[in-house]
């Protein structure tokens, strides 16, 4: 080992090296520059790494320096951190120089094997190794709302069972190294009973840790004024090809609901939409809403994924108030509509009256006699109301549905397009278990 150590520091000398960000460097070897009688040329190797402090500053990584051809017997290893520059007195020739020992976690910009030519008449030549350094897996809680919860617990499971637990902080994120690649469940425990993660997956997010790291997990978080929380009572829906119906009865002291959120999930809150759950405000402007402590909510949508997407699938609801207090998710089995129990529509017609409204009639029944109501959603020409994508654009009158089978009329020029913009209109009838059927028209003009 003396022998090794002896031959090793007459090839190496470190000196420290001061970077624009560094003010100080510490050396890997007690010498303080080249064997006393070597003269140039030199071979520098360094290496920066960029990413969180204890990331980017793990180490010492190890380097092997050898001469290419094997014509000249120079092949010497060492080790040396992003704080250090080594410096090596060589012959002029074609060097090959590799590091290893780099996390997982980094990737090397330039690859882990660089060659350089030495020429007799240089001084020093440099090598220089770029490592990219991220984390194996970064966690974060976003806070806000009523009574906010200060701190959590976040407990990282792998594949096998085991767990390991930190601290994470409200609005704070913590990083986890030392993670190997594989999948892994976050989950976030000790929430206040105020407050309700609204992030897809709720309180439970699986997450893929590869090679390379940077997984992430982000939890959301409303804290609500448990007085005036939301709560909802009971959940009924359905699907029908690819579109889904419900109905839904919360209540709310203050009887200021204002938004629903609806996703079809995994039945663990997590979302199997392509573009996630739905949300629709405008609840606190319909006087079926603000004038009960326990409101009726109808809703529908067109999710245009494949109806297979939707088998064995769950229906999960949340809903909040126009102060942001959020009740939790509620999650069904989402069951197809029952072909002998869903209502009946007979007729289903939309007009244009006097090119200042549009009414839509309907003649409906329902075999166990039990409908709640409808849900119309009116098509209208794509790019109207929002940029075109392809799509007609669609305006929701009643945001809450309507109790009974009448129809309110949709008022026109109120900045929702002209009267000829309009092309059709959708029923959706939802009973009390519910199950809901989908009719479509054409808006027939004046």
């Amino acid at each position: 080992m003396r022998h090794l150590l002896s031959r090793f520091r007459s090839l190496v000398a470190v000196v420290p090296l001061v970077l624009p960000v560094v003010l100080s460097a510490c050396v890997v070897d007690a010498t303080s520059g080249p064997r006393v009688g070597r003269r140039p040329p030199y071979l520098a190797v360094l290496v920066q790494a960029d990413g969180p402090p204890e990331v980017a500053s793990a180490g010492p990584y190890r380097f092997r320096v050898r001469e290419l051809s094997g014509t000249i017997k120079f092949d010497t290893s060492f080790r040396a951190s992003t704080r250090d520059t080594v410096i090596i007195p060589v012959t002029a020739a074609t060097y090959r120089v590799d590091i290893s020992d780099v996390p997982s976690t980094c990737g090397i910009r330039d690859g882990s094997a660089q060659a350089i030519v030495v020429p007799p008449d240089a001084n020093t030549s440099l090598i220089r190794f770029f490592l990219n350094c991220a984390p194996a897996l970064t966690v974060a809680a976003y806070v806000d709302g009523f009574a906010r919860d200060s701190d959590f617990v976040v407990t990282v499971r792998d594949s096998t069972g085991k767990e390991q637990a930190s601290v994470l902080a409200a609005n704070d994120t913590i990083r986890l190294t030392g993670l190997p690649a594989g999948r892994y469940e976050v989950f976030l425990r000790h929430l206040a009973d105020n407050c309700v993660p609204i992030n897809d997956g709720g309180a439970r997010i699986p997450v893929e840790i590869r090679p390379s790291g940077g997984a992430f997990a982000s939890f959301r978080i409303v804290c609500s004024d448990s007085r005036r929380q939301p709560r909802i009572v009971s959940l009924a829906g359905s699907s029908t090809g690819n579109s889904i119906g419900y109905v839904v009865r919360v209540t709310d002291s203050d009887r200021d609901v204002e938004q629903t959120f609806v996703d079809v999930t995994d039945c663990q809150q997590r979302s199997v939409l392509p573009d996630g759950g739905k949300r629709r405000n405008g609840m606190s402007t319909q006087p079926e809403v603000i004038s009960r402590d326990t409101a009726v909510i109808i809703g529908a949508y067109d999710l245009g994924v494949p109806e297979a997407t939707l088998v064995g699938r769950c229906l999960g609801v949340w809903i909040a108030d126009s102060r942001g207090n959020t009740s939790p998710m509620t999650e069904i089995p989402l069951r197809p509509a029952s072909t002998t129990s869903r209502p009946v529509v007979s007729t289903f017609t939309a007009r244009v009256v006097g090119v200042t409204a549009i009414r839509a009639e309907a003649t409906m029944r329902d075999p166990e006699n039990d409908l709640v109501g409808t849900f119309v959603v009116y098509l209208v020409r794509d790019g109207v109301l929002t940029q075109a994508d392809g799509q007609m654009d669609r305006v929701v009158n009643k945001p809450a549905g309507v109790l009974g089978t009448s129809i309110p009329e949709l008022a026109l020029n109120i900045g929702y397009g002209n009267w000829n913009d309009y092309l059709g209109a959708i029923l959706y009838a939802v009973d009390r278990a519910g199950n809901v059927t989908r009719i479509q028209t054409v808006v027939q003009l004046p």
